[in-house]
């Protein structure tokens, strides 16, 4: 019953510790200078991955786009049968400046997707003149009984997309979560 009670909170540790780390700077593409666009060329850069503090260098994008992915609570919440052995999740678009301030974007976008065994749930929200903006939603269910853990282990994904400038701002974030038994 201990080793149960220890490999439980093992794989909720596991799954608290993997979503510190889903945020992930977004690649802008260069905006179309067919009408006039000053400057000298070049491929734009990626996102990078510096010190939010730090000035980007002169070829990154004025702006980062940051994708979260976090896990808001794990199974055995509302009514029998709907969410007995899913997870809830939030995934969220953020634009913000280099030293981490947020910014309105023109037009910001997320969409997730939660799959587990054969079932996945989708869910997408985008906003105007936004800084920021997110979905929760609940994986699918699936029964955690005796079930291994490979068989529980949700894949959640996220597209994020901004647009600034007439810059378009765009990155993918990824985490799993194993239901716990």
């Amino acid at each position: 019953m201990l080793k149960r009670f220890a490999t439980v909170g093992i794989a909720l540790l596991a799954c608290f510790a993997a979503t510190g780390a889903v945020a992930m700077p977004a690649h802008a593409s260069e905006p179309d200078c067919s009408l006039n666009c000053d400057g000298g060329g070049g491929d734009g850069g990626g996102g990078g991955t510096g010190d939010p503090g730090t000035p980007p260098p002169p070829s990154t994008p004025a702006y980062n786009l940051q994708g979260v992915i976090q896990l808001e609570s794990v199974g055995h919440e509302g009514a029998w049968p709907f969410r007995v052995g899913g997870i809830k999740v939030r995934g969220y678009s953020r634009l913000a400046t280099w030293s981490n301030d947020r910014v309105d974007a023109t037009y910001i976008n997320v969409r997730c997707s939660a799959s587990v065994l054969a079932y996945s749930t989708n869910d997408y929200d985008s906003e105007n003149n936004g800084a920021l903006v997110d979905v929760t939603f609940w994986s699918p269910t699936v029964p955690v009984s005796g079930v291994p853990a490979q068989s529980r282990t949700v894949t959640v994904t996220c597209t994020h997309h901004a647009e600034k400038n007439g810059v378009n701002y765009d990155t993918t974030s990824t985490a799993q979560f194993v239901i716990p038994e």
